[in-house]
């Protein structure tokens, strides 16, 4: 196995602009791991800056450090020849992904405890060579998957990152879903979350997929939608409805007026160079999937696409395969969510994905135990929100839980209090959000033919 020194560079060049791959890189490397002294040097400024102001280390800082510690021109010269190609190298390998960074761990450390160990064997210390192989067989055998803190010790830095994130949110990836009052309590799905669209047949999962989608690539996130359940072509019809905001029997049936095409036309226009390679739409067979499959066609994306997406919708996890069979389809199931938690937190991808919910919640409210099959997707998911068709108007915006004395003596309020919906009257009810308050219901306009899915009242914008 080798790294070449472009690996150890796609590693510093993305470190230095995506914070959630720098947290998690800080973790595992150290400065001896990388092969040069420049490298090594790099490494070490990145990681300074990330421990003592929680920023990502940019050029300018990379200038300022190399003066003062190296100040002559000629010694200084070849570090910042690294770093100017560091800026430009735009990362699209492998070494994104923190399972090749910890094999490059383990086969730094091999190599390094190899040599000491030689080195002390030819000095005729025995136990200084055993010791060197015992120290990597160990490490090896039992490796830190865990992550420690010293609690007060650590209460500084973790202030100071808190703290930069309310000053600059923009350096902390979060995707809102579009509806304002759901996004003003989650404040968006994060990068390593899981999020589930539950719902009973029929009730709009997948338009609410799209919807997310069509949101985060309104707002410059790179997003794959996978379709376990309907062909590519179809998901991508469902998009042009969305962003056309035209009847989706129109482009079924190519049924447009003149006009309606010259206006499609004048949309395509202003879109094209804002979002070219913003979606990419991949279906893949029912019931023949898993997640390892799933993987490879991320990879496909990255190498033959240059494409990396921030946000990974699943329609629906349901449908993939388990990479190791249970006895039971209920533990298979959680070993898909289990396994569909690890890709978000390895990989460092946002995830929505629908799930089919119990029937018995057909005709009632779905809480986080209507996860379908299995209980582990309530324990598994950071987000959890169901869509439902109430039997009656709820006020907008209300706490599902019985205690709020302005309800009508029935439960329910008086539907005049209710923004009329230019589509289908439905409810959005946040089931679960594990850094939050959850058991929220907001109402929703449900323009199926549209393939639209907004806040009650809320107009859309371009």
């Amino acid at each position: 196995m080798t790294f070449p020194i472009g690996f150890e560079e796609d590693v510093l060049a993305r470190a230095m602009r995506d914070v959630a791959y720098l947290k998690k890189a800080s973790n595992v490397l150290d400065a001896h791991h990388f092969g040069t002294k420049h490298h090594a040097w790099v490494w070490k400024q990145v990681k300074s800056v990330w421990e003592k102001y929680r920023e990502p280390c940019t050029a300018k800082m990379l200038l300022v450090r190399a003066k003062a510690d190296f100040p002559k021109d000629e010694d200084r010269k070849a570090y910042l020849e690294l770093c100017s190609k560091l800026i430009k190298l735009k990362p699209a390998t492998s070494a994104a992904s923190l399972d090749e960074l910890s094999k490059f761990v383990r086969f730094v450390n091999a190599q390094l405890a190899l040599e000491r160990s030689a080195e002390a064997l030819e000095k005729g210390d025995i136990d200084a060579t055993y010791s060197h192989l015992q120290r990597l067989t160990q490490r090896d055998l039992k490796p830190r998957t865990y992550t420690h803190i010293e609690w007060i010790e650590g209460f500084e830095e973790r202030q100071n990152e808190r703290k930069h994130r309310r000053e600059h949110p923009e350096a902390y990836t979060s995707i809102p879903t579009g509806l304002k009052k759901l996004d003003a309590i989650i404040t968006g799905i994060q990068l390593g979350e899981v999020g589930l669209v539950l719902g009973t047949t029929g009730k709009g999962k997948s338009v609410m997929l799209n919807n997310l989608a069509y949101e985060a690539v309104k707002r410059g996130f790179d997003t794959a939608y996978f379709g376990f359940e309907m062909p590519a072509r179809q998901i991508a019809m469902r998009q042009d409805a969305r962003w056309l905001q035209m009847s989706y029997r129109k482009f079924k049936d190519y049924d447009f007026m003149p006009s309606e095409l010259r206006e499609i036309e004048a949309k395509l226009i202003r879109m094209r160079s804002r979002f070219e390679k913003k979606l990419q739409i991949i279906s893949m067979p029912v019931r023949s999937t898993d997640l390892n499959i799933v993987r490879a066609a991320l990879d496909d994306l990255r190498i033959e696409k240059g494409f990396r997406p921030q946000l990974v919708l699943f329609d629906s996890a349901d449908h993939l395969l388990p990479t190791d069979r249970a006895e039971s389809f209920r533990l298979d199931q959680a070993n898909v969510y289990w396994g569909v938690k690890g890709l978000a937190e390895e990989d460092g991808y946002a995830i929505w994905s629908s799930t089919q919910a119990k029937q018995e919640f057909a005709t009632k409210t779905i809480t986080a135990e209507g996860g379908g099959e299995s209980y582990d997707k309530a324990r598994i998911a950071d987000i959890m929100i169901s869509i439902n068709e109430p039997r009656k108007h709820t006020r907008a915006t209300k706490v599902a839980d019985g205690e709020d004395d302005k309800d009508d003596e029935d439960g329910t309020c008086d539907e005049s209090m209710i923004t009329t919906t230019k589509g289908k009257y439905m409810e959005l009810f946040l089931a679960k959000y594990r850094d939050g308050a959850s058991k929220l219901t907001i109402p929703l306009d449900a323009m199926f033919e549209k393939m639209m899915i907004t806040e009650c009242g809320l107009e859309e914008s371009e």
